[in-house]
């Protein structure tokens, strides 16, 4: 009976043990430095896809000028407010994609989603950035960071986090371009 005892004992002890560990993981208050890079370089992808309306080039985009602007249609996966949206809400806050599709001109006109032409693309390398953190509340975390780029040269960001359900996300559009 002892062991018996000692057997449920340990079970038990065991199971708590390791279901506070999975707990802690999955809703954590902390935002480790290697997650927040991790999120900030996911972001820096979903913002660049965003400004080349797609994620992999397989379409044609046409353009055409709407009140003296050249714009170029989305393809087909972002040819929506609503699919756009919904693509950067996995890294951005709901507040970061309104007001970055606002500040970027996105217009849906002949009910498809278009953005003015432009060019570029990410020169930074947001793996390898140095990261601080400089601010922390419950839901709020704040990174300076220092980003390499491609041609050796560093830039300085400052990243805001906040904990959106249970996922951390960029609070400003273009703070990962």
């Amino acid at each position: 009976m002892k062991k018996f005892s000692g057997i449920l004992l340990s079970i038990i002890i065991l199971f708590f043990t390791l279901s506070a560990q999975v707990t802690a993981q999955t809703t954590s208050q902390n935002l480790s430095n290697v997650n927040a890079l991790k999120i900030a370089d996911n972001a820096s992808k979903h913002f660049w896809n965003a400004l080349h309306g797609y994620t992999n080039r397989s379409c044609s985009q046409k353009t055409f000028n709407y009140k003296g602007t050249e714009y170029s249609y989305l393809c087909q996966e972002f040819n929506t407010k609503a699919k756009l949206t919904n693509y950067l809400a996995e890294t951005f806050t709901n507040n970061a994609v309104e007001k970055g599709l606002n500040k970027y001109n996105y217009i849906t006109h002949k009910g498809k989603l278009a953005r003015p032409i432009g060019d570029g693309d990410s020169m930074l390398l947001w793996k390898k950035a140095k990261i601080k953190l400089v601010y922390q509340k419950l839901n709020v975390r704040s990174y300076n960071l220092t980003v390499p780029t491609v041609d050796g040269e560093s830039v300085k960001r400052t990243v805001t986090f906040y904990k959106s359900g249970s996922k951390w996300k960029v609070n400003q559009f273009d703070a990962v371009q």
